[in-house]
């Protein structure tokens, strides 16, 4: 039995101890290349939700900033200075929303800018409207609840907040708005 050899496609004893050898070595190889490249890919999405924060929050504490300065408005319109830093920080929300992967929270972003494009339209008309007698609240509230929203995710969290009474009530008062002007053109 000693001079017995072990046939693995026709090889002998030494040169299929040597396959089995170099084939562990392969798989070993290519696991931790697989390994590797996980955790790269780990620390890179991890990287881009850092900088979707920052960028983010920064761009959402702006915004919150600016409505608490809105001016009185005796014509309604904002001066060219409050208009083009809101702007600036929209765009860098536009910008951002993007890197992040949770579905639910870009979505969430998304309306936030979608109501700051409209946001002369989110005062409350409903029961409750005394509350609101300037859209600069309103949009606080809604500002607050992006906030929120990001904060969540970066916890960890599955699940994004409830969306607040102001943020249900400006995309409400939004569309009505939309849909009364479009009624109005016919």
């Amino acid at each position: 039995m000693n001079h017995m050899t072990i046939a693995l496609f026709g090889l002998n004893k030494d040169y299929t101890v040597a396959l089995v050898g170099l084939t562990g070595t392969l798989l070993g190889a290519v696991v931790a290349f697989l390994g590797i490249r996980w955790q790269v890919n780990r620390q890179e999405r991890e990287k881009q939700l850092d900088h979707a924060t920052k960028e983010c929050g920064r761009a959402l504490l702006t915004l919150l900033r600016l409505f608490r300065k809105e001016p009185e408005y005796v014509s309604g319109d904002a001066p060219e200075s409050w208009k083009s830093d809101m702007t600036d920080q929209v765009d860098v929300l536009k910008l951002t929303i993007p890197l992040f992967h949770h579905k639910d929270l870009r979505k969430r972003l998304n309306s936030t800018v979608d109501i700051l494009a409209d946001w002369h339209y989110v005062v409350f008309d409903g029961p409750g409207g005394h509350e609101y007698p300037e859209s600069a609240p309103v949009i606080r509230e809604v500002l607050q609840h992006a906030v929120d929203c990001i904060g969540a995710v970066r916890r960890g969290a599955r699940r994004l907040p409830e969306e607040t009474e102001a943020f249900r009530t400006a995309i409400g008062n939004i569309s009505e708005f939309w849909a009364y002007d479009a009624d109005s053109r016919l």
